[in-house]
């Protein structure tokens, strides 16, 4: 390859680079907020806040708030813009790394309970299932977030604020530090959930299979029908789900492990070419990273019947709330008033059911025993 085709490689790479960092953080955090902002009152419905798995959700949807606006946001705002506060002050350097890495492994880690929870509660045996409810739920996110902050309280320790080749850097110091550091986070944040994930997705397919060629009795209630059409969507949006994160998060674990063993402990040398086709893929690797915490209502959008319908609810209740508001719904035609009306009639029938807590009224401190017993069709 002749000087002035590398160098032209080079400058194309770089250039490639500089935008990929400039721009798509923007749209990751512009439409992740919108899209996690939803996520978070959809799965606070009535109708969805009673499943285990929709806990997961909701939890995985709040750190990935975290990741965003803790570790991309400001990412962002040091490698585009200079505005690094960390770089220069020590405090705000180790309380930044210590808050970016925990809330990276709960991302995935909500995940991975979740399709746990969905291979108790897919699973032939009765113990199991009882296994997939409400309380499991909440202990099982507090105990993980708890314990992920626990192991990656090292962290707070090694950052430093130095100076490197004299401009200001928020990095991790020693160099012996590096090697375990880069080795645990790239383990505990992407190998091992991802791993978990794909062998609880497969069993969780298998025990559906094995599920839906069982004959249902004829003493289910329509309530039990609607609660296994909701599991199976909820089943089918989290496979769906792991299937993202592994495009998304797969690359970037592989480049992060060579970058660990052949750059940091064999010392691999570059070219400039080679430097620049580095650098470029480990930019681009990283940002679709940073996408999977901002694409989570977008795929429950598309795979979940069930979500698009209370997504439409929550809109229209809020249409319906503005208006009023602004005095504008008497502007509107007879037939969008009825409408919205009528979902807004909905919207507090449901909230007056929940606090009336009759013989019928799900109690999410209770343990269900339609949940966890009925096996999914």
């Amino acid at each position: 390859m002749s000087n002035s085709t590398t160098d032209n490689l080079v400058a194309n790479l770089n250039t490639a680079t500089f935008w990929i960092n400039r721009i798509i953080p923007v749209i990751s955090i512009v439409f992740g907020t919108f899209g996690n902002l939803f996520n978070i009152i959809i799965f606070t419905r009535r109708s969805l806040c009673n499943n285990p798995c929709s806990i997961y959700f909701l939890a995985g949807s709040i750190a990935n708030f975290f990741v965003m606006y803790v570790a991309l946001l400001t990412r962002y705002l040091a490698t585009s813009w200079n505005l690094d506060p960390a770089a220069t002050n020590m405090i705000w350097c180790k309380i930044r790394y210590f808050l970016i890495y925990p809330p990276l492994c709960l991302v995935l880690w909500f995940v991975v309970l979740a399709s746990i929870d969905r291979f108790f509660l897919s699973s032939h045996n009765v113990r199991l299932r009882q296994l997939s409810s409400l309380s499991v739920a909440r202990k099982a996110i507090i105990i993980t977030t708890v314990f992920m902050f626990l192991i990656n309280i090292h962290v707070f320790v090694f950052a430093r604020s130095v100076i490197i080749n004299g401009i200001p850097n928020c990095t991790i110091l020693p160099n012996e530090y590096v090697v375990f550091f880069n080795f645990f986070v790239r383990i505990v944040s992407c190998i091992l959930p991802l791993t978990l994930m794909c062998i609880f997705g497969i069993l969780t397919i298998i025990n559906v299979r094995m599920v839906g060629n069982r004959v249902i009795s004829q003493d289910n209630n329509m309530r039990n029908e609607r609660l296994r059409s909701n599991d199976r969507q909820l089943i089918i949006m989290l496979l769906l789900q792991i299937l993202i994160v592994f495009i998304f998060v797969g690359p970037w674990t592989l480049i992060n492990m060579y970058n660990s063993i052949a750059v940091t402990i064999l010392n691999q040398k570059f070219s400039t070419s080679e430097q620049a086709i580095y650098d470029f893929l480990f930019n681009l690797f990283r940002m679709l990273y940073y996408i999977n915490p901002s694409i989570g209502f977008y795929i429950y959008t598309l795979s979940g019947p069930r979500f698009r319908i209370e997504l439409k609810h929550c809109i229209k209740c809020g249409l319906k709330f503005t208006l009023t508001a602004m005095g504008l719904l008497q502007c509107l035609s007879l037939r969008i008033q009825r409408t919205l009306l009528d979902e807004n009639q909905m919207c507090n029938k449901n909230t007056s059911l929940t606090k009336k807590g009759g013989r019928n009224t799900i109690h999410p401190d209770r343990p269900q025993t339609y949940v966890n017993n009925t096996s999914i069709v």
